[in-house]
């Protein structure tokens, strides 16, 4: 089969013949038709910390054509997504456990697409677990930084589908996107000053903060818009948990991987709001298996609101 193997650091991401894999037990097969592409693929690819060789990516969507003994949950031809973290995503094929919560699979609804399906997992239960963690629900005040990004798309909008006030950040160029997201306040890093504006609006402070793109000084900073007891959430490890305490600030430092999101239920809650017309996949671009290194530059640019998928076969 066709794969994209990382052999080497430094490797770009290179199309590869490699041997079918074989589904263990408790394992299904399944042939890919979609992958979706997150910063974790080409960190994962330049990083020095994974196993080689190895097959990049892990969120997929496609069709069950076999599967090991003991796998029952799913049946062959069923079409299913999740996340495919051992035996990777960017491939004709790849291998998922049936029951293992780091690596979720659920199936896919009729009203939801293959390429929709690939590209909610890790954005989608990033912003799940997020969002729950924060205790985000109806009149909530919640800042997202970094709205338009692919966690922050899938954070603004469900925010704002449980009736929060939501308060979002991008450049100034992307307001129209933001806002089309369900974001009720709009402010631009590139023009503004986050914590300055927000105060402005809030004074008496705001409950909750969700961080998908500072360090740790901007982070604290930005904490000053909270009220006394607010929660932050990092999902890249910013917050000072022991500093923000003594504001008494809430912080959290996310890993999706650990919380009760990171599951069938988690997968099957956001197919649910998808199909529902809740919750819309902002997929900006669409590439063929054979451009996955332009996907992977392109994501690492930074530059790219919403979604980049894979498509496969």
């Amino acid at each position: 089969m066709k794969a994209v193997l990382i052999e080497r650091r430094g490797q770009s991401a290179a199309i590869v013949d490699v041997a079918l894999p074989d589904p263990k037990e408790g394992e299904i097969l399944v042939r890919v038709t979609a992958a979706g592409v997150n910063p974790i693929d080409w960190k994962t690819r330049d990083a020095a910390e994974r196993r080689l060789p190895f097959v990049l990516g892990q969120d997929f969507a496609g069709i069950v054509v076999g599967a090991g003994t003991r796998a029952h949950n799913f049946a062959k031809d069923d079409r299913v997504f999740g996340i495919a973290r051992e035996h990777g995503a960017y491939a004709e094929f790849t291998v998922v456990p049936q029951d293992d919560r780091t690596q979720p699979i659920a199936k896919i609804p009729d009203a939801v697409g293959d390429a929709e399906a690939a590209a909610l997992p890790t954005a989608g239960l990033t912003a799940l677990a997020s969002l729950d963690a924060l205790g985000v629900m109806e009149n909530s005040k919640v800042l997202i930084l970094g709205a338009t990004g692919g966690v922050g798309s899938f954070a603004v909008q469900i925010a704002h589908d449980r009736g929060a006030c939501v308060i979002g950040t991008a450049r100034a160029s992307n307001e129209a996107f933001a806002r089309s997201l369900g974001v009720d306040e709009f402010v631009a890093y590139d023009r503004d000053d986050v914590a300055a504006a927000v105060r402005r609006n809030h004074p008496d402070g705001i409950d909750a903060v969700l961080d998908l793109v500072d360090d740790r000084d901007h982070l604290t900073a930005v904490a000053d818009v909270l009220r006394e007891g607010g929660r932050i959430v990092s999902t890249i490890g910013s917050a000072d948990i022991d500093t923000l305490a003594k504001r008494n600030v809430i912080a959290i430092n996310l890993v999706m991987t650990q919380t009760p999101q990171s599951s069938h239920a988690g997968l099957r809650a956001l197919a649910r709001m998808v199909e529902e017309r809740r919750l819309r996949v902002p997929i900006v671009t669409e590439h063929a298996l054979i451009e996955a290194e332009r996907a992977l530059e392109e994501s690492k640019s930074g530059s790219v609101d919403g979604k980049i998928v894979l498509t496969v076969g």
